[in-house]
């Protein structure tokens, strides 16, 4: 498998989930689903076949890009500092992304085959993955499209479905044999649904693809006029250098293609599309009611995580990040609970959340946007009060990391050290601060905050100034290779 590259979607906000997910901090950034944050568990899961780390490629929005890349460049792996990443100038969509990262790979590897997969999503690896990759890339290198089909575990209305035809026994591996498509079905009624289920031939749709990036430039090609113009957009971006990806003519010239999606312009056009049917245990996480999954339910059919208590309720779900709360005598609700945003809904309106999201952000609300705490290659940040002209936050450092070199136009900072030992720079002073002891950083000065010892430095931050935002950072100097923003 010397030729596979990945590339990880990863340009979502996840506006059903929220409170727990944010514009800035959306659905793949979150870890109740494991150990890890569910874009991690992405990487890990394509690493594998990719060998290098440079192989695996996040593609995202200008927006999102330094919250992927501080994210997962604080984890303790280092291959998850190694991925690359791809800015869309525009959301156009999964076709143009898509075709955006196939000519990226293309001009690396006029053989590469890329796995395409979202970022969001809980999925099974182990034997049954592999086998699924390794059948696909087979078909993939005979120049068929192949898509991964979720054996159905119930009849959901919600998801697309595959109907798989004549079997490819030439591509089988391991336990798995690769099917041509005959079609693709999008979210069928009830009725329908259980009538797919009960045939034993139509597969979940999961949004994953493995296949030659030439294979799908040249589909695209022949889709149209709306394809080749896709085309001629993502190889005229590839074909520039990289700090040339995102000028106002790459932008220009992706703002003009029609969004749409992969499989409406090549997996339902194209006669050499294939399907893997795989028993892979799977979920979209695609609204709040995956919480569901999270813990056992009690046997009242309550599922609760988090501090509080609860009498005479049912069939609910209660998820708390941090404060305590108390339900009772509630039936069929989801309750969801952060340090600054409270949601309570029916559960079977847990598709429409997004609602929620859209009359807040009409109302200004920060919330929808900001999250209250902050991964970083250093550390983390959690804010604890904001205000017009203040904010305090809670910075914790690494031992042995520092932030960068930096100062702000808008703002003065106040450090005050709780635990550890902080080496402070401040324009041509380099002062030890150690716990119970501050210090003042004024608008303009040029600062840096290391830790010095061997245990997490903590310290309060307290902002002061008519501007407050993460965009008021100029770096001077960064150990990490951020820009200044």
């Amino acid at each position: 498998m010397d030729h596979i590259f990945a590339a990880i979607l990863a340009g979502g906000s996840g506006q059903r989930f929220w409170p727990l997910s944010r514009e800035l901090k959306p659905k793949q950034l979150l870890s109740m689903f494991g150990q890890e944050s569910l874009i991690a568990q992405a990487v890990r899961r394509v690493l594998p076949f990719t060998g290098d780390a440079d192989h695996v490629t996040i593609v995202t929005n200008e927006r999102l890009f330094d919250e992927l890349r501080n994210h997962l460049t604080a984890q303790e792996d280092h291959r998850l500092h190694e991925v690359t990443y791809i800015q869309e100038p525009v959301a156009r969509n999964t076709a143009p992304a898509i075709a955006l990262a196939a000519a990226i790979f293309e001009d690396e590897d006029p053989d590469a085959i890329m796995v395409v997969l979202p970022s969001d999503h809980i999925l099974e690896d182990g034997q049954v993955w592999a086998d699924c990759i390794a059948a696909a890339a087979a078909a993939a290198e005979d120049g068929y499209l192949v898509t991964i089909g979720i054996q159905p575990t119930r009849p959901e209305t919600g998801y697309g479905y595959i109907l798989a035809a004549d079997a490819l026994p030439q591509f089988t591996r391991g336990s798995l044999t690769p099917h041509v498509v005959e079609r693709f079905i999008e979210k069928p009624d009830a009725a329908r649904a259980d009538q797919f289920v009960k045939s034993g031939h139509y597969y979940w749709n999961a949004g994953i693809f493995v296949m030659r990036a030439s294979r799908v430039l040249e589909e695209l090609e022949r889709s149209g006029a709306q394809g080749e113009g896709i085309v001629a957009a993502a190889r005229w971006i590839a074909a520039r250098p990289l700090g040339d990806r995102n000028s106002d003519e790459a932008r220009a010239r992706f703002e003009a293609l029609t969004p749409v999606s992969i499989d409406t312009a090549v997996m339902e056009r194209s006669d050499r599309v294939a399907v893997i049917p795989a028993p892979l245990a799977w979920s979209d996480v695609g609204s709040l009611l995956a919480l569901a999954d999270v813990a056992e339910p009690d046997e009242d059919g309550n599922m609760r995580v988090g501090r509080g208590v609860d009498i005479a309720s049912s069939d609910s779900i209660v998820y708390t990040t941090d404060r305590l709360v108390a339900t009772l005598g509630v039936k069929d609700l989801i309750v969801v609970d952060t340090s600054d945003a409270t949601l309570v809904l029916d559960k079977n309106r847990a598709q429409d959340v997004r609602q929620v999201v859209e009359a807040l952000k009409l109302a200004g609300a920060e919330e929808v946007v900001q999250p209250k705490t902050s991964l970083r290659p250093w550390g983390s940040w959690t804010s604890l009060l904001s205000a017009p002209s203040y904010q305090i936050k809670i910075i914790e450092v690494k031992p042995g990391a520092r932030l960068s070199l930096q100062k702000h136009h808008h703002r003065s900072e106040h450090w005050i050290v709780v635990s550890g030992t902080a080496m402070v720079t401040r324009d041509d002073e380099h002062v030890e601060v150690h716990a119970n002891e501050s210090i003042f950083l004024p608008v303009g000065s040029v600062h840096r905050l290391e830790n010095c010892g061997v245990m997490p430095l903590q310290l309060i931050e307290v902002q002061v100034g008519d501007y407050l935002g993460e965009d008021d950072i100029v770096r001077l100097e960064d150990d990490y290779a951020r820009d200044s923003k």
